[in-house]
């Protein structure tokens, strides 16, 4: 090796060693990826019990318009532009969405998140649907505990700097629920105004739906139902989502299902297991499975060609899938903050369900964000601002490598002497 080749390779050693030596030479600091803030299952609780002092939400009341302000002026002392999407329909002549959007490098494909902020009441199995002059609800459950955890995770991502791959929108529905065995139409009406109205042809959605949870792992399941033949540890929270198997109800809805769907619904459930095993949730009873049913918001996505999930606990019905744990207040007068905290065996439980959801929901959303590029000044200074976000398993693999090359160059007494020179000027 020429004298010169050695004195430039020397020069390089020199410079990469003292971005990591203590002294008067500049640090390169190696970027944690952390997000300064993270969602709390005690504010979303708190967002849950705020949405029920409105009152009974049901569409065209004042509640229900009431509770959507309220939403929307928090979202606006966050930071957020809040868009108001007015529609009607047979039965409801105020009806609004509220919706935020946090733009992403990705403007033609978009990651929604919603929950439903209206409420009902009407009577359950076998005389479902009946209304009656008596009948409301405050809806804690259904879906107060969607509506304050996307509130509380709209709260979190305005802290986060940078930008996502993807668009995202959190979205809040108005005229959700059926509005019993009287009505002319069903329900859903909010996201299926979404779907229809407000989403491109050119842009591809997925959609994450928070409709009932907080009742779910790590809950553990209360005696009652224990002494009533439930023999499960805790509670599950599923995440019924776009199907790999079973297509059967939605074929039976006129869907035509196209292998795009089925490769991003594949690929969608896969994604989904991977967030919960990197969060250690026990698959027992934090479930992605194939959604069979609808009943919920996603259901319009999905019948769209969206790809979609709906993430809830305690499941009304649902002993076709072998589950005889499940039970829910939706839908009742017993739908209240005090029912839940009963049914969990405390606020404390409450909390920590609503954290599991959060913790999903998040994950993910932080997996598709960017951290921000801080570094300014001239090119040397974009150089070492560039270097300042490699991984760590990278600078070791970086390390390595210049170890490696100085043996090779100097041979180990050389380097060790070497080493000694530059720590001693560096001091």
């Amino acid at each position: 090796m020429s004298r010169h080749v050695k004195r430039t390779a020397l020069f390089v050693l020199t410079m990469l060693l003292a971005t990591n030596l203590p002294g008067d030479l500049e640090t390169v600091e190696v970027q944690i990826e952390e997000p300064p803030a993270w969602p709390e299952g005690s504010s979303a609780y708190d967002n849950m019990v705020s949405m029920t002092q409105f009152g009974y939400r049901k569409i065209d009341t004042p509640a229900n318009e009431n509770s959507r302000n309220w939403i929307a002026s928090e979202l606006e002392d966050m930071g957020y532009e809040v868009e108001r999407q007015s529609f009607t329909t047979q039965v409801c002549t105020n009806c609004e969405n509220i919706v935020v959007t946090i733009n992403g490098t990705l403007e033609d494909e978009w990651m929604v998140i919603g929950a439903h902020h209206d409420a009902i009441c009407y009577s359950p199995p076998p005389a479902v649907g009946l209304t009656y002059p008596t009948c409301t609800s405050s809806g804690a459950y259904d879906d107060g505990t969607g509506s304050g955890s996307l509130l509380e995770l709209a709260r979190t991502f305005s802290q986060w700097n940078g930008t996502p791959e993807h668009t995202w929108k959190l979205a809040w529905w108005d005229y959700e629920e059926w509005q019993g065995s009287n009505s002319p139409e069903g329900g859903g009406k909010g996201s299926l105004h979404f779907v229809e109205e407000q989403i491109p042809e050119d842009v591809t959605v997925t959609y994450v739906n928070l409709d009932m949870f907080a009742l779910n792992w790590p809950v553990p399941t209360p005696l009652a139902s224990q002494l009533s033949g439930c023999d499960e540890d805790y509670w599950t929270l599923y995440m019924f989502t776009s199907p790999v198997e079973d297509w059967s109800y939605y074929e039976g809805e006129g869907l035509e299902v196209t292998e795009d769907m089925q490769a991003k619904a594949e690929t969608f459930q896969t994604h989904l297991k991977e967030i919960n095993t990197n969060l250690s949730h026990p698959e027992e009873w934090v479930r992605v499975i194939d959604d069979t049913k609808g009943n919920s918001d996603h259901y319009n996505f999905i019948m769209h060609n969206h790809t979609a999930t709906w993430i809830r606990g305690q499941h009304q019905y649902i002993l076709e899938e072998g589950d005889t744990c499940e039970q829910t207040p939706k839908h009742a007068q017993s739908d209240s903050v005090a029912t839940i905290n009963t049914m969990a065996g405390g606020r404390g439980n409450v909390e920590s369900g609503l954290q599991t959801g959060l913790d999903i929901v998040a994950t993910m959303v932080w997996w598709d964000w960017n951290p921000e590029d801080e570094s300014d000044g001239d090119s040397g200074d974009s150089a070492i601002g560039a270097l300042a976000n490699v991984s760590v398993t990278t600078w070791i693999a970086i390390l390595a490598f210049i170890l490696f090359l100085a043996v090779v160059i100097l041979g180990r007494n050389r380097l060790l002497e070497f080493i000694s020179d530059i720590l001693f000027i560096s001091s």
